[in-house]
């Protein structure tokens, strides 16, 4: 059994993993206004966006059952380290500045180790979390991957245009903060283990199979943002993608510790219900903005909902699990929730050729709200049944 954290919630552990992730979300969310624009560059399509995002994904969830299930003997930091070993290793293979079909080898690559990374972090916060605060740790936690969406795809954005597409130099900035997220994930420490009576487990956990389709359907929604806004971006002129990305990003950042700790003390449908609502609405804004700051309040209104959201629904989610069954229970989790975003990508990708964005993000604010519609559902069936 892993040794239960004590009541301190900010540590030397939670820190360096802190950055671990900072540094591998930064050379992932970086690529979001370069790939699409380099795929187009070496003779790809918008089809190959939704394809090249698809495959990166597949690959980060095909081991990861398996990974799961291992997770207890085999060791956290080893998954967590070789993840963005791999990550990087794929990186760097970009620097070749390669062909099409050689891109999605690379990020094939990069895909097989940030299904490690993701599994592994999310893991070990549940692990560092005091018993009765997992939404607080999960909600602080969370803030470093919006804390990355603020600042590396306006960074992106930026080196792109002033270097007029200088792929090496703009592959170069990714690789370099992979290697960073190495550095800081060879400090952390691991919690103790009893390794016995791990060896037989499941691939997939029953569980968490609820609060797995909730994210789902929030994730099905980001996979869209993250792959097709730029796009978006440029065929209705809203010069403001980075931007829209940073304001998202600061906005969960305040939202998710926040929403965190409401979820410990009042229940995690409370925060969760409310905050799809507000999800689906800013997918409604999206599909119809025209004008620049109707376009970065679409972000602001988004960053409440994902960001409260998420929180509220991973921390739901660890409620149900032992401490023994952290790593195959995550890993259903964070298959579900990669799984959303590649069927989100591939299926807009395909969708595109007959339907305009506005379309497009009309049914992503159906989607985000099915939960909320099933949830009343169920309850109505609930009453029904007592009466």
């Amino acid at each position: 059994m892993i040794k239960e954290p004590n009541e301190k919630i900010v540590s030397f552990n939670f820190m360096v993993l802190f950055g671990a992730i900072f540094f591998l979300f930064f050379a992932l969310d970086y690529y979001i206004p370069i790939l699409p624009f380099y795929v187009l560059h070496v003779g790809g399509a918008e089809a190959s966006v939704g394809m090249l995002m698809g495959l990166f994904t597949f690959c980060s969830i095909i081991l990861r059952p398996f990974q799961g299930r291992d997770l207890n003997r085999k060791g956290r930091k080893r998954l967590l380290v070789m993840g963005i070993s791999l990550y990087a290793a794929g990186g760097l293979g970009l620097l070749l500045l390669p062909s099409l079909p050689l891109l999605f080898v690379f990020r094939a690559i990069q895909g097989f180790g940030w299904g490690a990374f993701l599994l592994a972090f999310n893991t070990l916060t549940l692990d560092l979390a005091p018993p009765g605060k997992r939404g607080a740790v999960v909600g602080l936690m969370g803030m470093a991957p919006p804390a990355s969406l603020a600042t590396a795809p306006v960074l992106g954005e930026y080196l792109r245009v002033a270097t007029s597409a200088d792929y090496l130099l703009l592959f170069l900035v990714a690789s370099v903060a992979a290697l960073l997220a190495l550095f800081c994930g060879a400090l952390v420490r691991e919690p103790e283990f009893d390794k016995s009576g791990t060896e037989k487990t499941p691939l997939l956990l029953q569980k968490v199979i609820f609060p797995s389709l909730i994210i789902f359907c929030m994730t099905f929604n980001l996979g869209v943002i993250l792959t097709f806004l730029p796009l978006l971006g440029e065929v209705r002129d809203l010069q403001a993608v980075g931007y829209f990305f940073t304001i998202f990003a600061l906005t969960t950042v305040f939202s998710r510790p926040a929403a965190g700790r409401l979820s410990d003390r009042y229940g995690r449908s409370v925060i969760f219900l409310p905050a799809l609502v507000v999800a689906a609405a800013s997918m409604v804004m999206i599909a119809t903005a025209v004008t620049v700051p109707q376009f970065l309040l679409s972000a602001f209104v988004l960053g409440i909902g994902f960001g409260s959201g998420h929180s509220s629904v991973m921390a739901m989610a660890a409620d149900r699990l032992a401490v023994m069954e952290r790593g195959v229970g995550m890993a259903t989790f964070t298959t579900a929730f990669d799984l959303g975003i590649v069927v989100g990508a591939v299926t807009v990708g395909i969708l595109l050729s007959w339907f305009d964005f506005q379309a497009i993000f009309m049914l992503c604010a159906v989607i985000m709200l099915l939960p909320v519609l099933g949830n009343l559902l169920k309850q109505k069936l609930y009453r029904a049944t007592v009466r």
